[in-house]
């Protein structure tokens, strides 16, 4: 049910429908190209200048705002006094360094967001998350439905903020991603050119999701009705580590990295080992969102979504050689 119409005064620069895609990134301006291409206004938030200009010579409105600083959140009036809106909050990933960053972005951040949407006529709100907060260590198959459980204090924090997240009303719902990846965004791929070594268990299962299926998916929530609360992207094909790196290396023509075992990296690397006895193996199913949903994902493995990409870059390096 759609909360009554905001009280607040509608700015001039606001449409009747929009769309605010809080951090307007890598996933965001992917998000954005399909937006405006169905024929919405898309506003977008950024932190800088120069990533501002980027997304204006998009098409999109962009916003500067630092998800932490609550003054910065006045740059949100025209999009919050749209007659409806649709809300995506992209936690950036980046940011989140340690468990600090983490609390400041996922609790505060989040805190300060809800609140200023209290403003806007809001349909639909929708958390981008991670997966990360499925803690599972022995390869189970997990899906939307399967209850979190952290392990760490950075995936405890993450899923605290889905909880705020979702009390902010029966409109807003989180998305938990699998590993990102697409174009420019290559699991691995710099760690096997500077020919790091593969630590952890190399038999744990790697889970995906190819970028542009994450957008479908995100507008599969806001457009159907079928959505749960929570909804899980994963291309539903996960795949050992030491696979995908060896299936990746071949590809690119490099070495397959070396496996070193827990003890190994405490002692050369100083990596924790209980960490990496405790890492997480889970594999994601998305059964259950499809169902739900009606979104399939087109790359339905991590070598169909290589492969397209792989492609893709090679025919873009022979165009600008020259070459046919």
């Amino acid at each position: 049910m759609n909360p009554p119409a905001s009280d607040n005064p509608r700015h001039p620069d606001s449409p009747a429908h929009a769309a605010l895609i809080v951090g307007c990134g890598y996933l965001g301006k992917r998000l954005a190209q399909q937006l405006i291409a169905r024929g919405l206004t898309v506003f977008g938030t950024t932190r800088g200048e120069v990533h501002a200009k980027l997304l204006a010579g998009m098409g999109v409105r962009p916003l500067l705002l630092e998800l932490t600083q609550p003054l910065t959140y006045a740059s949100l009036t025209p999009a919050l006094s749209a007659e409806t809106l649709d809300v995506f909050l992209m936690i950036p990933p980046g940011r989140m360094n340690d468990e600090t960053s983490t609390k400041q972005i996922m609790l505060c951040g989040t805190a300060h967001i809800i609140k200023a949407l209290k403003r806007a006529n809001v349909r639909r709100a929708v958390m981008v998350s991670s997966s990360a907060v499925y803690g599972q260590t022995d390869g189970q198959r997990v899906d939307a439905d399967t209850p979190a459980e952290p392990n760490g204090e950075r995936a405890k924090l993450m899923l605290e903020g889905e909880k705020l997240w979702l009390g902010g009303g029966d409109m807003y719902s989180v998305l938990r991603l699998a590993g990102l990846y697409g174009p420019g965004r290559i699991v691995g791929m710099r760690a096997l050119r500077q020919c790091s070594p593969l630590l952890g268990n190399p038999e744990a299962m790697l889970n995906l999701v190819h970028v542009q299926d994450a957008v479908d998916l995100l507008l599969a929530m806001v457009e159907g009705s079928g959505a749960g609360r929570i909804e899980l992207g994963c291309d539903g094909h996960p795949v050992g580590r030491l696979a995908y790196y060896t299936y990746l290396a071949k590809r690119l023509n490099l070495p397959v990295p070396q496996v070193v075992d827990d003890q190994t990296a405490a002692t050369i690397f100083g990596v924790n080992a209980d960490r990496l006895a405790r890492s997480a193996n889970k594999s994601l199913d998305n059964t259950v969102t499809r169902k739900r949903t009606g979104w399939s994902p087109a790359f339905t493995d991590y070598k169909v979504g290589l492969e397209a990409i792989l492609t893709e870059s090679s025919a873009d390096r022979r165009q600008s050689l020259g070459g046919g």
